[in-house]
């Protein structure tokens, strides 16, 4: 009997030990001998700029030559090297487009439709900030004027692809509102494509054509309109995000995924046309505020 009322009291004190235990917190859930305040930190706002940097003062001018060719187009080769010449010469400020006419290359609902709008009466011919279509022989001098003009805004651009799909944002900096009309263009355009069976005719002495001869910056699709899509650039932030996901490359025609660039600009298509600025980026990379 004295060892059943052993038993029974260390089990007692063991559980009163252990309600003692359990009681340490109060009825807020603070333990009542250390502190009694519950304070909850918010996290950190989400910069939205955070990938591309903060907005600088301004904003660097950049040119988009759109050059109308043909594999058939015996003088074009020459049209091409004027191209490639002014983008050596502006390294990373002329973005060259070139738009195929009548070959395996041409995409015909935009061929149609900038031609159209710029007026192309030859070939080859090319279109500089969408001004009317010239000869080659004006595209430097034009070119140049436009690299002189100060832009009232900017693109950075991110790129990500998984697999053919690809997720482009492009932000657009403004220093003060731009007008309604202007549209965001999104081009996918591949460098060093190689001639098709028909191969590239050549009339000129200037410009060596053979079989290693590859076309340039060949536009291989929009991932916006022909002309653009509508884009609101009056946020008192002073930019504007736009989110493309899941463009489907393979739909494309394309070569070498290398030798892929995104070119994004923005446009005004009324009169007086003109590109406001631009920005090309490959496939996933950054390219920030310049």
């Amino acid at each position: 009997m004295k060892k059943l009322l052993t038993l029974t009291l260390i089990t007692a004190l063991a559980l009163g030990f252990n309600a003692c235990k359990k009681s340490s917190s109060t009825v807020d859930g603070t333990n009542f001998l250390g502190n009694t305040s519950n304070t909850t930190t918010a996290p950190a706002p989400v910069d939205p700029l955070a990938l591309v940097g903060s907005l600088p003062a301004d904003y660097t001018k950049k040119v988009v030559l759109e050059e109308f060719t043909g594999e058939w187009c015996g003088w074009c080769p020459e049209g091409a090297k004027v191209m490639v010449d002014n983008i050596a010469a502006h390294p990373g400020k002329v973005i060259g487009i070139s738009v195929h006419d009548g070959d395996p290359m041409e995409i015909p609902s935009y061929n149609t439709w900038i031609k159209a709008l710029t007026g192309v009466t030859g070939f080859p011919n090319g279109s500089v900030d969408r001004a009317d279509a010239s000869d080659r022989g004006n595209w430097t001098s034009q070119i140049n004027t436009e690299l002189a003009k100060t832009s009232k805004l900017g693109i950075a651009m991110v790129t990500k692809t998984k697999g053919n799909l690809a997720s482009v944002t492009v932000y657009i900096g403004y220093k003060t509102a731009i007008p309604a009309g202007a549209k965001l263009t999104l081009a996918v355009i591949e460098d060093k494509v190689p001639q098709t069976s028909g191969g590239q005719s050549n009339y000129s002495t200037s410009v060596v054509v053979d079989a290693n001869w590859q076309h340039s910056h060949v536009l291989r699709g929009l991932v916006t309109a022909n002309d653009g899509d509508a884009v609101d650039l009056t946020s008192p932030k002073k930019y504007t995000i736009v989110e493309f996901k899941n463009v489907d490359l393979s739909t494309m025609n394309i070569n070498n995924m290398a030798n892929v660039q995104f070119a994004a600009f923005i446009n005004v298509n009324s009169t007086p046309r003109d590109i406001l600025n631009a920005q090309e980026a490959g496939l996933n990379e950054t390219k920030k505020w310049d």
